[in-house]
């Protein structure tokens, strides 16, 4: 790996820049400066007004970002995106037509359940700490769980650098809804760790207001958990049919849907067969052939 600094040194004449695209940055600008042609990768940008309230900064980035988009797309050599949600964007701004790849989701080791058997339900969601992941929502349906009387925990995995007030938020949340004990904030952690979350939950939930295709989803099919998840963005594509996807996330439809999904064995059976085709669609050597033909396309 270089740094973008050594673009000069490193490339001739007529080398095409493959530029991943997804955050207004000074590197691109420097390649796309530089390039003689320019393949457009694009694994989207988080909507402004979803983070504006606990995470400004990063809004502002973003805001750019998407302001850069759109005077850059329609002048590339070639555009690839990891999800049909991003292509469409793509088209929207005039771009060479998109080929969707998918996204590489190295497969996480292997791990075994290590939580003793009990009537508590385990409640997993792996996504930076940021607004439009949603985790105040994720919260607000153990609660619901709560109250039906069905016993609940949920462990959130991931950073939360890039938005402490959202962090605040959450906890705070969760304290005053007096369920604080039954959610866990769990950081950033090592893959092995990871693995052993997904290995110790019994549903995967996910309630983001906006995904351009949310890995985790992918991660969760490989260790054979139910999904829950509201149908933002990508996520209806990236399910693929392996899991319930809602329209509808009011903390009691969530409530019920994973309740439903964690004893209806016909719904089982039904996720299980669809895993099998979205890991195999999404399996690392898939992708790599999808993205070398989008690079083919400039050659």
């Amino acid at each position: 790996m270089h740094d973008y600094s050594e673009w000069d040194a490193r490339t001739s004449p007529g080398d095409v820049a493959i530029i991943h695209y997804s955050i207004d940055s000074r590197p691109t600008e420097h390649v796309l400066e530089r390039a003689d042609r320019v393949i457009l990768h694009y694994h989207n940008i988080t909507p402004a007004e979803l983070l504006w309230d606990f995470a400004p900064r990063i809004a502002a980035v973003c805001a750019r970002g998407r302001v850069r988009l759109a005077e850059i797309a329609p002048h590339v050599a070639a555009t690839s995106a990891v999800s049909p949600y991003n292509a469409d964007e793509l088209r929207a701004l005039g771009a060479p037509e998109p080929l969707v790849t998918g996204l590489f989701c190295p497969t996480l080791p292997r791990a075994a359940r290590t939580r003793a058997p009990d009537d508590t339900l385990s409640l997993l969601f792996v996504g930076r700490g940021v607004p439009n992941k949603a985790q105040d929502h994720l919260i607000l349906a153990v609660h619901a769980l709560l109250e039906s009387g069905r016993d609940a925990r949920l462990t959130l995995v991931g950073s939360w650098d890039g938005s402490v007030r959202f962090e605040e938020h959450c906890r705070t949340l969760a304290e005053r809804l007096q369920i604080g004990s039954h959610v866990t904030f769990a950081g950033s952690v090592s893959d092995d760790e990871l693995a052993g979350h997904y290995a110790n939950a019994d549903v995967f939930v996910c309630l983001s207001d906006h995904e351009g295709f949310c890995a985790p989803l992918i991660e969760a099919m490989h260790a054979d958990l139910p999904i829950v998840a509201y149908a933002a963005g990508a996520v209806p594509w990236t399910v693929g049919g392996a899991g319930l996807v809602l329209t509808d996330k009011r903390p009691s439809m969530v409530a019920e849907a994973i309740a439903e999904v964690v004893s209806n064995p016909r719904l089982q059976a039904r996720f299980a067969a669809n895993r099998e085709r979205q890991t195999t669609y999404h399996a690392p050597e898939a992708v790599g052939r999808r993205v070398l033909e989008s690079v083919e396309r400039v050659r």
